[in-house]
């Protein structure tokens, strides 16, 4: 049966440039307020192989920057999300992992992957796993400095090699300033606008 989506994105995209993207699985470390966001950035992109991984449920405090809804709360984010991207594009193939992400049991998630999203909460992890994922794929797209009412500009870009940090560096929600949609939002598209012109390039 035809896919409607598909079909429709079709009229955006070369045979080609929709090959290309179906062809590139991403990993999405954190389904928070970035990760979730890019997710579904990706997916209308095109997107349909997905590595998801978040040790936590939907919580209401989430709704105001996070692609989740009041039906969501209590919902592992994972589980959440994936049946969110499967609302857009039901032949998305989508992996999920409700679990922490530790030094420890690093290698039995996220691996083999071309394109990495880091988008963890809290610093030394956002850290850990950057240092860890560089040195295993091609591209390394995490967010840092994006809270706020006002600030820096989220959707500033610093490439180091194959790591590309989006974000002001400055407004961390760890330094008083309140995580809310608009910046948010914008940093998770300058982040998934990096991943397509990444998946495009190959």
């Amino acid at each position: 049966m035809p896919n409607p989506f598909t079909e429709a994105l079709s009229r955006h995209l070369t045979d080609t440039q929709l090959a290309k993207i179906r062809a590139t699985p991403i990993g999405i470390a954190g389904a928070g307020g970035l990760g979730s966001n890019v997710a579904m950035a990706l997916v209308r992109s095109g997107f349909v192989r997905f590595e998801i991984l978040d040790k936590d449920a939907v919580e209401a405090s989430n709704l105001n920057r996070q692609d989740y809804t009041l039906t969501d709360i209590g919902r592992p984010k994972v589980e959440a999300l994936k049946m969110r991207i499967l609302a857009v594009n039901p032949d998305a193939l989508i992996v999920t992992h409700q679990a922490e992400w530790t030094r420890a049991n690093a290698d039995a998630f996220l691996t083999g992957l071309p394109i990495l999203v880091e988008a963890f909460d809290q610093a030394e992890i956002k850290r850990e796993f950057t240092e860890w994922a560089i040195g295993r794929t091609r591209c390394v797209v995490s967010g840092n400095g994006m809270a706020g009412l006002t600030g820096g500009d989220p959707t500033t870009v610093r490439q180091i090699n194959n790591l590309y940090i989006v974000g002001d560096g400055t407004t961390s929600i760890h330094d008083g300033h309140p995580p809310l949609a608009p910046r948010v939002l914008q940093c998770a598209a300058k982040m998934a606008e990096i991943v397509l012109s990444r998946a495009l390039e190959k």
